[in-house]
């Protein structure tokens, strides 16, 4: 297979762009045979193209072009330049990264790409290279584990159909992955000629994308590989869609990355001279608590001073959490006991409403204490947009749930309770907000200010009534997310997630009083009941939820100093 002929396949999709490598010496010859050969191909064709350096071609990759293709060479790119991939997938472009082997004349194909973006692309790369005789037949491949359903799931079928449209004798093949996923698609490239991956946009630190990405890379892979990638199509469709959602995307949605240079966010900091408080809620969280703490106290406080304070807003563990932040030396709160004058409710919410009064930042983050993988990127994510953009406010924080789907470890949006629950809600009654990758992540950061305008249910119901509440009073253009890399978070079972649901739905009607008729709110049930069937018959649980609506702090009498000094609690747990 030709590499000019590959790439005159690709390039029907915008130009393209061949990236030079950081070229060893000897290489040079090599290189300076395929530019040429690539100059007198295209050059004779209508499809425009750059020739670019590898630097150049990260410019151009992020530079958010729909129309361009970046077609990159895998063969003449080394190791540490594969990171140009991600640069390109992190941007609107389409991506195409490939390796050509020395094949028969004709060859079969398989195509692995999920998504509809990203299958359509590689049908219409395979659909070219049928049409110049290189390629005979294709299969879409679906891969399971061994001992598995081989049921194929309506995702499966709509990515199948996006290569049926290109190429309508595609044939779907099954190949069962006696271990590892990354194994089966190995496994194919002793029967395929040519393999056709998707590019996720993020793929993770040890994904399957990673591990073929440097077996293609190693030459350990047998066979022509090819990577697609194509955000551009799925922006194109999105705003189709609506027109509202789509450039709220593009301008407000940040990734960690961005903000990686703590320098530049301390400039930016003591340019806008605020201060920045991290508050952690927690209730019996003695497993991970001082992990978190030591992730985020070193490095952007000790060492850094992006961060004025770290507080620890307990819910009165029963266990060593208060404890272990003292030992820290973090100043530990106790909920119950901030502004007792106002009462006290359990859930998170309220402890997050009670952080108001003895946090003292411009600026509040609010990070959960049962992360198992905490890093400082979390906080720089976070507020990173806040420092460097004036126009924003309110932050919500994003982050990959790694589901296997395929051949990929792939985030599958927000947990169940946003996909079941809240998602469906705002996007029949709030689609401005259906932008939002997980309108109901705790990890958040925001302008005191703005937090103090705001009610705050008091239990699971807080994050959705913070995003309503302020797109009504404020509009899309301040809210913002960033993703936050891969958060793990303990796991709750499906009867606990019943509980969440009810709260947030709640929440939901609770605040939004134009879809009920005056009255209606108050009329909720506020008790969840749950039917268990066991061997000895049946048992009904039954659960007081109703939250209780908090005003905003900026509406509630303060108290004098004197009296704030005593809020804080001792650690020691009662006897």
């Amino acid at each position: 297979m030709a590499k000019i002929a590959f790439a005159h396949s690709a390039g029907v999709a915008g130009d393209v762009v061949l990236v030079l490598p950081r070229t060893p010496r000897e290489e040079i010859g090599r290189v300076h045979r395929l530019v040429t050969a690539a100059r007198k191909a295209l050059g004779a064709t209508s499809i425009p193209f750059q020739i670019v350096e590898i630097d150049e071609a990260i410019r151009l990759a992020t530079s958010g072009d729909p129309s361009r293709t970046l077609v990159i060479d895998l063969d003449l790119l080394h190791h540490e330049d594969i990171g140009l991939l991600e640069s390109a997938c992190g941007s609107s472009s389409q991506v195409i990264g490939y390796k050509l082997h020395q094949n028969p004349s004709r060859t079969t194909a398989a195509i692995f790409a999920r998504g509809d973006s990203n299958a359509a692309l590689a049908g219409t790369v395979v659909r070219r290279l049928t049409e110049a005789g290189v390629v005979d037949r294709t299969s879409f491949v679906y891969v399971t584990h061994a001992g598995e359903s081989a049921t194929v799931d309506d995702s499966v079928l709509e990515a199948y159909g996006k290569v049926k449209a290109e190429l309508p004798q595609a044939r779907l093949a099954i190949e069962q992955a006696e271990e590892r996923v990354e194994s089966a698609i190995e496994h194919c490239s002793l029967q395929y000629g040519l393999l056709v991956l998707g590019l996720p946009q993020h793929p993770g630190k040890h994904s399957v994308t990673k591990h073929l990405l440097a077996q293609v890379t190693a030459g350990v892979l047998r066979t022509t590989a090819v990577f697609v990638y194509a955000r551009g199509a799925e922006l194109e469709q999105l705003s189709a869609a609506t027109n509202v959602i789509e450039p709220w995307i593009l301008k407000n949605t940040f990734s960690q990355d961005e903000f990686a240079d703590i320098d530049r966010l301390l400039q930016a900091k003591r340019d806008r001279h605020v201060s920045i408080s991290l508050v952690l809620p927690a209730l019996n969280e003695e497993k991970t608590v001082g992990q978190v703490i030591d992730a985020f106290k070193g490095p952007l406080m000790d060492e850094r001073p992006l961060l004025d304070e770290i507080i620890l807003i307990d819910s009165d563990s029963g266990d060593n959490t208060r404890e272990i932040a003292t030992a820290r030396g973090i100043p530990v709160y106790v909920h119950q006991h901030v502004r007792p004058d106002l009462g006290t409710y359990a859930g998170k919410g309220e402890a997050m409403w009670k952080a108001l009064f003895v946090a003292k930042g411009d600026i509040l983050v609010f990070v959960d204490t049962d992360l198992s993988n905490p890093h400082q990127s979390f906080v720089t994510g976070l507020v990173g947009p806040l420092l460097l953009d004036e126009r924003l406010s309110f932050i919500k924080g994003f982050y990959r749930r790694p589901v296997r789907v395929v051949n990929e470890f792939v985030e599958m949006g927000g947990g169940r309770v946003t996909e079941l629950t809240a998602r469906p809600l705002l996007n029949l009654w709030y689609p401005e907000l259906g932008g939002l990758f997980q309108p109901l992540a705790g990890t958040i950061a925001a302008r005191a200010g703005i937090l103090r305008e705001l009610h705050f249910m008091t239990g699971y119901g807080v994050e959705i009534g913070h995003v309503i509440e302020y797109v009504r009073k404020y509009g899309m253009e301040g809210l913002a997310q960033s993703e936050l890399g891969e958060i793990i978070h303990r796991n709750q079972p499906l009867e606990a997630l019943s509980k969440m649901s009810f709260q947030v739905l709640e929440a939901f009607f609770q605040l939004s009083h134009s879809l009920m008729t005056p009255g209606m709110a108050d009329r909720m049930n506020g008790v969840l009941r749950q039917p268990f069937l066991s061997d000895t018959g049946f048992t009904l649980y039954q659960t007081r939820l109703g939250q209780e609506t908090r005003p905003p702090v900026s509406s509630v009498p303060s108290l004098d100093p004197p009296t704030l000094a005593h809020q804080r609690r001792d650690t020691k747990k009662p006897t």
